[in-house]
């Protein structure tokens, strides 16, 4: 069993749980009378057994029952009766609090080696007296051409203690605050701190750098330095840090030269010790992903970066290993087809600025036109499979194909991307189409479900803005219905994907 027990403010007692069945003792004391007096007493009060045995952890010299002279800190005593019972009784004695009856106002050392720091003591109403410590003399509340070191100024006449008043000096001086052992994914900030009043206004560091902060480039190891200037009074101060870059994986991988915006790119790892990886790419560094051979695409043309990491178990990490790759711009193959209304005539608008295009139906070549309005009669009532083949010299070709189901209930199918980038081509979405507006309704959401435009005018085109502002790239939801021409009462609807590109 340990026991608590508090001595006025300052002698605090403990009785520990021993082996055996504790003893009937307990411990006692007198507290330090001032600070610095070191005249604390503790004894051992026997209630009942004996004789004891004491082993008084701070002096194995002494075996009574009763120290004295003590200073602050902890004390212990083992109390034993030799046969049945043993107690562990601790405590700790601290100095009395006696309050400042006073302050201290500084005026700092303007250089080392100058000693021309000022104090001034501002002692507190009331019938006091006050002396300095290093200086009994002196009578003066304010010091001047002071060196480093500590001054005090002791004040009597505010009870049995003296209350001191003490003020540290020391030169300017900066120091280095940031991680000295580093990961090199995760190199420090440097930061020079100012001590004692020094006001520098320039930096120099061993890297280079002349600011207050700077960011560690990985691999930096050794002795970093930084001297400051305070021109106005020609001070200079120095500090260094010794920095150490801790072990980390190695990595390589391997990608592509090229490839062609929204097409998914394998890109390889074909080193590693880590633990685990960490993909970035695009930039921005909009692609993510920890798989060991991930499939990544860019969403914009030219040079894109591609970045791997390794992190061991801890997660201390390599420096990132970079590369890019060459995205190459992919015009799409955009194609729409509308049935005439009760007629197997179809409607087919291709809008393609490719270099070289086919267009088939079913199996059968229609055209190589990559951009151009056909009307054509498919004679009977079935499915059909419209496809357009879009090339380009760089490779980054597209291929859109409808299924469109030609039948007396008109179907209308409407092109799956456009470009509004104020080329003059492709801008608008969709191509215009012949139907009643009775009924007719044509709406646009993004991939949250958020409506971005419509309309319930067949002729109207959406410019790729919403509220004023354009949509960012990207692929986005449309819902279509109207009403059957050959049958009224009866309503179509189609729904989609459209791919908005820049």
């Amino acid at each position: 069993m340990r026991a608590f027990l508090a001595l006025g403010a300052t002698l605090n007692v403990l009785t520990a749980l021993a082996q055996l069945p504790p003893c009937d003792v307990s411990l006692t004391g007198t507290p330090i009378t001032c600070p610095g007096d070191d005249n604390g007493t503790l004894s051992v009060v026997a209630g009942s057994g004996g004789p004891y045995t004491y082993a008084w952890d701070h002096d194995p010299t002494v075996t009574g029952t009763t120290v004295g002279s003590l200073e602050p800190g902890p004390y212990s005593v083992i109390v034993s009766d030799g046969v049945g019972c043993e107690s562990i009784l601790d405590t700790v004695i601290t100095d009395p609090y006696v309050a400042p009856l006073g302050t201290m106002s500084l005026t700092n050392i303007t250089c080392a080696g100058n000693d021309d720091a000022t104090l001034t003591f501002t002692m507190d109403p009331g019938p006091y007296a006050f002396t300095w410590a290093h200086a009994p003399g002196v009578t003066s509340t304010t010091l001047t051409n002071l060196a480093p070191g500590f001054y005090a100024a002791i004040i009597t006449g505010g009870g049995p203690c003296p209350s001191i008043v003490g003020q540290w000096i020391d030169n300017p001086n900066i120091v280095i605050q940031g991680i000295t052992d580093y990961c090199p994914s995760d190199p420090p900030l440097l930061t020079a701190q100012l001590d004692w009043g020094f006001q520098p206004d320039i930096y120099v560091w061993s890297t280079g750098d002349v600011t207050n902060s700077i960011q560690v480039v990985p691999g930096t190891v050794g002795v970093v330095d930084v001297t400051a200037t305070d021109t106005t009074i020609g001070c200079v101060v120095n500090a260094q840090i010794t920095l150490n870059e801790l072990p980390s994986p190695t990595v390589a991988f391997a990608t592509p030269d090229t490839t062609c915006v929204n097409v998914l790119t394998l890109v390889n790892t074909i080193a590693t010790t880590a633990d685990s990886l960490v993909w970035r790419w695009g930039t921005g560094n909009y692609g993510f992903s920890n798989e060991l051979n991930p499939l990544i695409n860019f969403t914009q043309s030219g040079w894109e970066p591609v970045s791997l990491q390794g992190f061991d178990s801890l997660g201390c990490g390599s420096t990132a290993l970079l590369d890019s790759i060459y995205a190459q711009y992919q015009e799409p193959a955009i194609l729409s087809v509308l049935q005439d209304p009760c007629t197997p005539f179809v409607d087919i608008v291709l809008g393609s600025s490719t270099d070289s295009c086919a267009f088939f139906i079913g199996d059968s070549l229609i055209t190589n036109d990559c951009a151009g309005y056909i009307r054509y009669n498919m004679r009977r009532y079935r499915e059909y499979t419209y496809t357009l083949y879009a090339t380009q010299s760089n490779g980054c070709n597209d291929t859109t194909q409808l299924v469109l189901d030609v039948r007396t209930e008109p179907t209308l199918f409407l092109a799956n991307a456009f470009t509004p980038n104020e080329d003059g081509v492709n801008d608008l979405w969709p191509m215009r189409v012949d139907v009643s507006d009775y009924g007719f309704e044509l709406l646009v959401f993004d991939r949250w479900g958020t409506q971005l435009w419509g309309t319930i005018d067949p002729q109207e085109q959406w410019d790729g803005t919403a509220g004023g502002s354009p949509v960012p790239m990207g692929v986005y939801a449309y819902t279509m219905r109207m009403r059957d021409p050959c049958e009224p009462t009866n309503q179509v609807t189609s729904a989609g994907h459209l791919t908005l590109f820049r």
